[in-house]
C-alpha cells in the first residue's frame, strides 16, 4: 500500500518493477520503463478495478497503442508526467484537455496492448510536458511519498555571501569630512559617528588638532 494509491482497492501489488527485465513477451532483456501492478486479492479476475490519477493535472494523451494499449498520461505541476498503461477496451471516458483531480477514477484495469495479463502499468516522467520529453524515472518514489507527484522539485538554495563590511576610514579622513560639514554638527554628529563605529571624542580630539 502507498501514500498514493493507485488503483481503487488502495492495496496494489508489484509484480514487475523498473528497470532492465526478460522480455515477457518476447526474447532477451528490455528496458521498463515504469512498474506493474495487479490487485493484492486479484481483484482484476473477478472485477474491474478502478485506475485512480494520483494527482491534480490535465490530460496531454489518450491513445489506443499497440504495444500500450488504453493508455492515459496527465500532465501534473512541477513537470511531472504519469503515464497508466494497458486499461480496459471502453473504460477511458476522459480526452485530451480535460483537467483532472487527484483520485479522479480515469479507466479500468485491462490488458489490452502487448500485455500478458491484467495489469496496469504506471510510469513517471520528469522534467516533462509531454509524452514526447523528459525522463523515465522510477515511479516507487512518488508512490511512496518520498518525492511529491505536483510539486516542483526545487534545487537548494545557496545562500548569498554577505557584502563585506565597508571599511572604516583613518581618523584624519574623519576628521576632515567633520570640518567640511559632512557629519553634521552637534548631537546629529555625535550619533553618526558612533553608529558607524567610530569614538566620537576621539574624532573631536583630532579635528581641534587639524583646526589649530
Amino acid at each position: 500500500m502507498y501514500k498514493n494509491n493507485i488503483i481503487s482497492t488502495k492495496n496494489e501489488r508489484l509484480t514487475s518493477g523498473f528497470g532492465p527485465r526478460p522480455n515477457p513477451t518476447g526474447a532477451g532483456t528490455e528496458q521498463h520503463n515504469g512498474c506493474d501492478f495487479t490487485d493484492a486479492q486479484r481483484l482484476e479476475l473477478k472485477q474491474d478495478v478502478g485506475i485512480l490519477a494520483v494527482a491534480d493535472g490535465k490530460v496531454v494523451e489518450v491513445i489506443r497503442g499497440d504495444s500500450v494499449g488504453w493508455t492515459v498520461a496527465i500532465s501534473h505541476d512541477g513537470r511531472i508526467l504519469s503515464r497508466y498503461q494497458h486499461m480496459k477496451d471502453g473504460s477511458v471516458k476522459i480526452k485530451t484537455g480535460d483537467n483532472i483531480k487527484k483520485g479522479q477514477q480515469i479507466g479500468i484495469m485491462g490488458t489490452t496492448g502487448r500485455s500478458t495479463g491484467i495489469h496496469l502499468h504506471f510510469a513517471v516522467k520528469e522534467n516533462s510536458t509531454a509524452y514526447t520529453n523528459g525522463t523515465w524515472v522510477d515511479p516507487i518514489p512518488y508512490l511512496n511519498g518520498v518525492k511529491t507527484i505536483g510539486v516542483a522539485a526545487q534545487p537548494a538554495a545557496v545562500p548569498k555571501p554577505a557584502a563585506p563590511a565597508p571599511a572604516k576610514k583613518s581618523i584624519d579622513e574623519i576628521a576632515r569630512e567633520v570640518i567640511r560639514g559632512s557629519w553634521g554638527n552637534g548631537q546629529e554628529r555625535v550619533t553618526k559617528l558612533t553608529a558607524a563605529g567610530y569614538s566620537a571624542p576621539e574624532i573631536q580630539a583630532r579635528v581641534n588638532q587639524l583646526l589649530k
